[in-house]
Formats: C-alpha cells, sequence, structure tokens
C-alpha cells in the first residue's frame, strides 16, 4: 500500500472498503451509547452521591435508562451493513477466526438477547424499589454483558489478523494468543467509546433543558427551582465533558501501548503513505475534541456551535479510527485474495435495492424517534 487508505485499490476493493468503514462508523456510534452508558449507570448505582437526588435519579442516568433498549436495536440493526461487508472482504479470515473462538463466539447472540431485556428492566420504574446491592448487582450485569460481547468481537478481530497461530489455537482451544494485546486493543474502544457517550448525551441535556422538562414525584425533582435546575444540568454537562476528555486521552495511551505491540510491518504501514494522513487526522481531530471540552465545560447546557463542532470533531476521529483499523488489517491480510473477492461481489447485482431499504429503514428509525419524543 503506497498510496492512502483506501486509494490506490482497484474499484470493486476501493469501493467496498470505503462502505465498510462508513456503515462501521453509524454502528459504533450506537454501540458506543450503549457501552459507554451502561459504565455510566454501573458508575451512578456504586457511587450514587452524597446529594438529596441520587446519581441514578439525575437527567444522564434516566436520558440513558429511557434511550438504551432503542439504541441497542439500533446498534445491531446498523451492525448488520458492516457484518456483510466484512464477510466480503475478509472471507478466509472472518469465518476462522469465528470456528476458532468456538463457544464464545456461539454465545454472543444470547447474551445479546438476555442484556436487551435487562435494559428494559433497569428501564422499569418497579426497580426504585429495590434494594441498593439488586440495583448496583443489575447494573454491573449489564455493563458486564456489553464488556463480554465487546472482548468476543476484539478476540475474533485479532485472531483473524493471525493466520500463523491458528494451528496452535486450533490444538490448544486457547483463543487469546496474546493476552496483552488483547487487552490493550479492548481498552482503546471501550475508552473510545466515552466521548461518544459524552456527546450523544450532550445533544439530549440540550434538548431536556429546552423542553423544561417535568420529573416524576418518585424521582424527587418536583418543584425543583430554576436556579437548582440549572446547577443539576450544569453539573451534569461538566460531568460528560469531564468524560469525554479522560476518554480521549485514555483511548490514546492505551492506543499508543497497542501500537507498540504491533509488528514493525503494521507500524510502517500506520506511519507510511497508507496511514499517516488519516493518524493525523485522528490526532488534529482528538485534540479538537479536547479542546472543545475543555474551554465549554462550566457551561449549563452546550450552543449548537458547541455541539456541532464537537460533533464533527468526533464523527472525523472515528472515521479516521476505522480506517487505520482497516490499515492494520489490510497489511497482515493477503491483497491479492481480498482484491478477488471485492471484484467477485461487484459483479453481482443488487446495490441497489441495498440502497433502497437503507433508506426506508433510516425512515423508519427517524420516525420511530419522532413519535418517542412526542410521547
Amino acid at each position: 500500500m503506497n498510496t492512502t487508505f483506501p486509494f490506490g485499490f482497484q474499484l470493486p476493493l476501493a469501493f467496498y472498503l470505503t462502505i465498510y468503514v462508513l456503515t462501521l462508523v453509524v454502528h459504533v456510534v450506537l454501540m458506543a451509547y450503549v457501552l459507554g452508558g451502561s459504565l455510566w449507570l454501573t458508575w451512578a448505582s456504586l457511587f450514587p452521591g452524597k446529594e438529596k437526588t441520587p446519581r441514578t435519579m439525575q437527567p444522564v442516568a434516566r436520558l440513558l435508562r429511557d434511550w438504551m433498549p432503542f439504541a441497542l436495536s439500533g446498534a445491531i440493526t446498523a451492525g448488520v451493513a458492516p457484518l456483510l461487508f466484512v464477510q466480503i472482504l475478509y472471507q478466509q479470515q472472518f469465518y476462522t477466526a469465528n470456528l476458532l473462538l468456538g463457544w464464545r463466539w456461539m454465545v454472543v447472540i444470547p447474551v445479546l438477547i438476555v442484556v436487551f431485556y435487562l435494559l428494559y428492566v433497569v428501564k422499569s420504574r418497579a426497580i426504585a424499589s429495590w434494594a441498593l446491592p439488586l440495583r448496583v448487582l443489575l447494573a454491573c450485569g449489564v455493563a458486564t454483558c456489553f464488556l463480554f460481547v465487546a472482548f468476543c468481537w476484539t478476540a475474533n478481530h485479532l485472531l483473524s489478523l493471525d493466520q500463523s497461530q491458528w494451528p496452535t489455537v486450533f490444538q490448544s482451544g486457547n483463543a487469546v494468543t496474546s493476552a496483552i494485546t488483547l487487552a490493550l486493543r479492548l481498552a482503546t474502544w471501550v475508552c473510545g467509546t466515552l466521548p461518544v457517550m459524552s456527546l450523544l448525551g450532550l445533544w439530549q441535556l440540550r434538548g431536556m433543558r429546552s423542553r423544561t422538562a417535568k420529573w416524576d414525584a418518585e424521582e424527587a425533582l418536583v418543584g425543583t427551582s430554576p436556579t437548582e435546575w440549572d446547577y443539576r444540568f450544569s453539573q451534569e454537562n461538566r460531568r460528560l465533558m469531564i468524560l469525554s476528555v479522560a476518554g480521549t486521552l485514555s483511548a490514546f495511551i492505551f492506543a499508543t501501548l497497542y501500537y507498540s505491540q504491533l509488528d514493525q510491518k503494521v507500524r510502517h504501514s500506520l506511519t507510511g503513505s497508507a496511514g499517516f494522513v488519516w493518524l493525523m487526522v485522528l490526532v488534529t481531530s482528538a485534540v479538537a475534541v479536547i479542546l472543545l471540552s475543555l474551554s465549554r465545560r462550566k457551561k449549563s447546557v452546550q450552543e449548537l456551535s458547541t455541539l456541532l463542532g464537537l460533533t464533527c470533531a468526533q464523527l472525523i476521529q472515528l472515521v479516521a479510527a476505522a480506517s487505520l483499523r482497516e490499515v492494520i488489517r489490510l497489511t497482515q491480510a493477503d491483497l491479492t485474495a481480498v482484491t478477488q473477492n471485492a471484484a467477485d461481489a461487484f459483479q453481482i447485482g443488487g446495490f441497489a435495492v441495498f440502497l433502497i431499504f437503507a433508506v426506508m429503514n433510516a425512515g423508519l428509525i427517524t420516525w420511530c424517534i419522532v413519535l418517542v419524543k412526542q410521547k
């Protein structure tokens, strides 16, 4: 790869790589809300604070409980497209990794089904009467399920890259060839979900504040004075901004450590012609996220211009991270086979039908959001 990703490849491969990265970013945005949100709810349950209103009843926690079931459905739906394209591009690597991962891969769907229903339990009003240990256990259980799914996908991805270890993994049954590499890559992506979740939370806070939402009596916020109301939103806004900065910095640290574990050939691709531009874009957008978050952390509700700036920087950062992810994979893959897979798929019709249903699904999802907001 002598040119910036995804340029320099034949048209079919460049096309599928571009579509794959873009659809993956859509999936990651929704996935980040769910995983980051589950970690936020776990933190709020473990450390409810000393205020009259516990953190589990404050604005961000309530928003997360209300929207996480929908976000999980959206994340699973949005994951169909990148899953399709990864099977087109990396058939042998993907299917072999599935088989080598064994029972862990087989239980991903059952775990997602369980956690999907647990999210509705978390959302229900009945849990307010539960004992604190049970509420904490429920929140920790939800987060653990999502972390397990993240572990499985990370292990699957790393297995697909390391073809030389396939015979050893098959014989031993140990799907983790390098615990350090897996832990660093998993930590990078988990920390990277926090700025995305924070951004979506900021948008939701702004919408809630503009509607002067009323809280239920059991949440001990009816009759809250305007001053206290503004303070509560300012406090939540500051927490999200700090979390965004902490998540971005932590992801950068873990990504640097993960980079040190890669082969020299892969590191050369990332810093060479294939990945250098995306690496600079990633660093620049991350700095922009940090500076915007620090400069506006004391606001009660973020201005529209700030949120738009954060959104653009965050999306650019995700596209850059996804592109670098593919540079790593292509460096370790058989480019001849991948190119042939893309060329074969490019000859098959049906893309117009895919676009039609993609637009229809996007419209239906938007309609569902509008209906929910009207309730």
